[in-house]
Order: C-alpha cells, then structure tokens, then sequence
C-alpha cells in the first residue's frame, strides 16, 4: 500500500499530535496523570488522542486496519487475558514489594495494578498510531527501510532522554534502552508484516508487564536472601 501526499503538511502534524499528545499530557495535575487511581480519565486522555490520529491519518490507518481478522482481534485478546492473569498470580502467590515500589514510584508498571493494565492499553495504542503512521510516511516519502531505522533510532532515542531526568532513577535508563532496541525492529515488523502492527503492540506491552514482574520476583525474600 503507497498512499502519496503531495506537502509536509502530514510530517508536520504528526509532530503536532506527538507534542501535544505528551505536552498535554505532563501539564495536567500530577494525581490525574495517575495510571491507576485515575484510569478512567487517562484512558479518555489517549483514546480521544487516538482518534484524532485516526482521522488525520484515515488513508494510511483505515486501510491497514481493515486487513485485520478475527483471530488477530482474539490474538490481542489473549495476550490481555495473559497480562490479566500474570498480574493476578503475581499478586496472589508474591510478596508485594512495598519499599521497592515507594522508592521508584514514578514507574507504575511496577504497582502490576489491574487499571493499569486498562490505562496503559490505550496510551500504547496512541504511541503505535504514531509510529505506524510515520513508518509509512517515511516510506511513502521514498525511505528504504534502513534509513526509516535509522530515523526511528534517532528519534527513539531523543525523544526517551526526557525519562532519564523524569525517573532519576535505572528505570530511566532502562526505558531509554528498551526504547532504542524497539527502533530497530518496528519499522521492520510494521512495513514487512501485513500484521506487524499487531506485534509491536505486543512487543510494546510485553516490556512494561515483564520488567514489573522481574522486579517483583527479583524483590522477593528467599530471592533477595540468595543474591547476599
């Protein structure tokens, strides 16, 4: 699928939609950016981003998504179901690790709360809108695939510095990273894979759903108790 433009007028806006996405964002009260406390207001905050997304980039979005199938839905379902889950045992069966969570509480996947799950569903959906829309600008622009990296590498990387001063903290760092490494492959999965789209979504929430349960395993007693 090529779908021309003709200006830089979608270049332009696609900054526009991710300035005023984050901006708008990180200027409201610090309780109401709570993914957990209130997700229903930060899952309204992405969606309506979303759909301005959507309705911009209607020639390149509706198209792609108008290949998916049944299974792909129940893929994604699946996959919720999973994180639901894990978060369920993790809950269930671990010792919450109270102090560690405190100490870093500007990550929340670290809470492995259920709204977050509802919460951060939505704001991954608005971050892959995005990428799937400039993946294909680039491309459509002309862009072989290794300089569509390239950018996404650049701009991955600039643009996850803020979350080092953000999170003052390893998590800065290790975002930062996972950022960079994801550069590498979304271009790929999303122009190469007719449901590539669906992957990185995954990939996507797989990172923040593992690394919350590795520190909550890492975090237990008898493991903490190994490890000295």
């Amino acid at each position: 699928m090529v779908v021309q433009f003709s200006t830089i007028e979608p270049f332009l806006f696609w900054f526009l939609f991710w300035i005023l996405g984050w901006l708008g964002f990180y200027v409201l009260p610090k309780n109401k950016q709570s993914y957990t406390k209130n997700f229903i207001s930060v899952s309204a905050y992405f969606i309506s981003a979303s759909v301005f997304i959507v309705y911009y980039y209607k020639d390149i979005l509706v198209n792609i998504y108008k290949a998916l199938t049944i299974f792909q839905l129940i893929l994604v379902l699946i996959f919720l179901s999973f994180i639901f889950l894990t978060y369920f045992i993790s809950n269930k069966f671990l010792k919450k690790p109270i102090e560690f969570i405190e100490k870093y509480s500007t990550a929340p996947f670290l809470e492995l709360d259920y709204r977050y799950i509802f919460s951060k569903s939505f704001e991954i959906l608005y971050q892959q809108l995005l990428i799937i829309a400039l993946a294909y600008l680039l491309y459509d622009a002309g862009l072989n695939l290794t300089m569509i990296t390239l950018i996404f590498a650049a701009m991955f990387g600039l643009s996850h510095i803020g979350s080092l001063r953000y999170h003052k903290n390893m998590f800065g760092v290790i975002i930062l990273f996972a950022a960079m490494v994801s550069s590498f492959f979304f271009p790929y999965l999303i122009l190469k894979f007719k449901y590539g789209f669906i992957y990185t979504y995954i990939a996507h929430w797989l990172f923040y759903s593992n690394t919350g349960l590795l520190f909550w395993i890492m975090n237990q007693p008898i493991f903490k108790k190994r490890l000295n």
